[in-house]
């Protein structure tokens, strides 16, 4: 009996798949295993948010915590060590050490390596790779249960199990509005100074990160005109301390099962205050920042980044308790009430993701240096973006403000509708797969499976990273992409050998 699985996606979540269903085949003895991967991408490894890209656009982890296998700490700085000849001739001047924040693309060359590394290594196994350069576009179930994924190039490829692990989603550009003037994604961002002159007035939408490395390779690539960033919350990422990595007790996944069976905001604060009553006594450290509540939308960037960086140089131990909750928030979510959820969503989302996800204080030092000088504005509140018999503008408070691009920099989009991807269009229109209702793919939180619109889950199609991002909270994390990922090849490998077991024998 074969064991077939097509993955459409060759970044991280498909390289640290691959690395844990080989584990399971050894131990678990599954024969005959084969993998077909489906990249519509040039690049194969880095997957879109590690693809090659402007040196600007740099990490917001250290590169000696970061890796793309879940048992191998500090995996990409040992590769940086030991393969210096795979990068340095592109970062020639390059200075890294294990508290550096490295370029995204130097990232990706590791991921390109590690790709070829995990492929090879699934061969030597004896598990049979083929990688296929085509885009998958729509997907068809038969009545034996087998998936048919259609691709762009006509192709059409049968398997036992898909697994859809597509990464980071572009707005689609047939969302309005429409203007050739308008970029619905800044990457790749070293292609912005072809896009746009360098004295246009630029619109950027958004506050988060898509949005600072689009300002900071625009400004730093050469552009002289006025940039305004339209922040809709107010709210922008707080800066990286210098605090290392700590362990919760009290926010781990394991205590919270042990004692909770529901959560709501109450259990949460009570957990993390005793929680920052461990860290004291961890931390060598007098001084101690708890998390900076209440966190209000900001008035003034430039005063709220001059603060942030003196902060910079400092134990945050909010961040670091905070940072470890990627392991419990899973957990966490899966506990809170439904009325509790809608709440955060609608309430806190932007406020603690700008907690959550916070930038190193390099940009910070230039997006401050930007405000300064008077090149960048920031501007907070409700915005629409228009154009009217050829004039581009974008309209807050009743008043319109001309602009010659707008860059939409929101990251990847919650709601399927708002995609730029004719698979994840196929998907929905056809009843396979539904959204949750807090946007993105709905699949099971134990195994993966994709709802279908008649509720039932399937045991042949899976989906992880940030297409599933809205059944899950935080998707976009790495240590977070691994744990789904290795979870979700156990449940592919408890299904094959489920299946298995059922076979009839001769």
């Amino acid at each position: 009996m074969s064991n077939n699985i097509a993955i459409i996606g060759g970044g991280a979540s498909c390289i640290s798949f691959i690395d844990a269903i080989i584990k399971i085949s050894i131990s678990d003895k599954i024969n005959n295993l084969s993998i077909v991967i489906i990249e519509k991408s040039k690049e194969i490894g880095p997957g879109n948010a590690y693809s090659s890209d402007s040196k600007f656009n740099i990490l917001n982890t250290k590169a000696g915590s970061i890796t793309v296998f879940k048992d191998r700490v500090g995996d990409f700085y040992s590769w940086l060590e030991c393969n210096e000849h795979k990068w340095r001739k592109y970062f020639s001047d390059l200075t890294v050490e294990p508290d550096s924040y490295v370029p995204r693309s130097l990232f990706g060359i590791y991921m390109r390596d590690s790709f070829d590394y995990i492929c090879n290594y699934a061969r030597y196994c004896g598990i049979k790779i083929n990688v296929i350069r085509d885009e998958a576009i729509g997907v068809k179930q038969d009545k034996n249960g087998w998936v048919q994924i259609c691709t762009k190039k006509n192709a059409v490829i049968n398997a036992e199990k898909l697994l859809l692990a597509c990464g980071t989603q572009n707005k689609s550009e047939l969302s309005p509005p429409y203007s050739k003037n308008i970029l619905k994604s800044p990457y790749p961002t070293m292609m912005l100074k072809q896009k746009i002159s360098s004295k246009e007035r630029v619109a950027v939408i958004g506050s988060r990160l898509s949005a600072i490395d689009a300002i900071i390779t625009l400004v730093e690539d050469g552009h002289s005109g006025p940039i305004t960033m339209y922040s809709r919350s107010g709210y922008f990422p707080f800066v990286r301390g210098t605090q290392g990595r700590y362990q919760n007790t009290f926010l781990s996944p394991d205590y919270i099962t042990e004692n909770f069976k529901s959560l709501n905001f109450y259990d949460l604060g009570d957990l993390y205050l005793k929680e920052c009553d461990r860290y004291r006594g961890y931390s060598e450290e007098s001084d101690f920042e708890g998390l900076p509540l209440p966190n209000l939308p900001i008035d003034d960037l430039e005063a709220f980044l001059d603060k942030e960086l003196r902060l910079a140089n400092t134990n945050r131990a909010w961040q670091a308790i905070l940072y470890d909750t990627n392991r419990s928030i899973d957990k966490i979510w899966d506990l809170l009430c439904k009325k509790d959820k809608e709440s955060f969503m609608t309430r806190y989302f932007s406020s603690a993701m700008s907690l959550r996800v916070s930038i190193p204080a390099e940009n910070a030092r230039k997006i401050i240096n930007y405000l300064r000088s008077g090149q960048l504005k920031f501007v907070s509140g409700n915005s629409k973006v228009m154009e009217e018999n050829g004039i581009l503008t974008v309209q807050r408070e009743g008043k319109r403000k001309q602009y010659d691009k707008v860059i939409y920099a929101t990251g990847s989009p919650r709601s399927l509708s708002q995609v730029d991807s004719l698979l994840v269009r196929d998907l929905v229109d056809s009843g396979i797969g539904i959204e949750s209702e807090f946007g993105g793919l709905d699949v099971c939180r134990r195994n993966y499976g994709l709802f279908n619109k008649s509720g039932e889950m399937s045991s042949n199609i899976f989906a992880i990273g940030e297409l599933t991002s809205g059944r899950f909270l935080f998707t976009s994390a790495l240590d977070i992409i691994l744990k789904h990922a290795h979870a979700c090849a156990n449940s592919i490998a408890r299904c094959f050998i489920e299946e298995s077991s059922s076979f009839p024998k001769a």
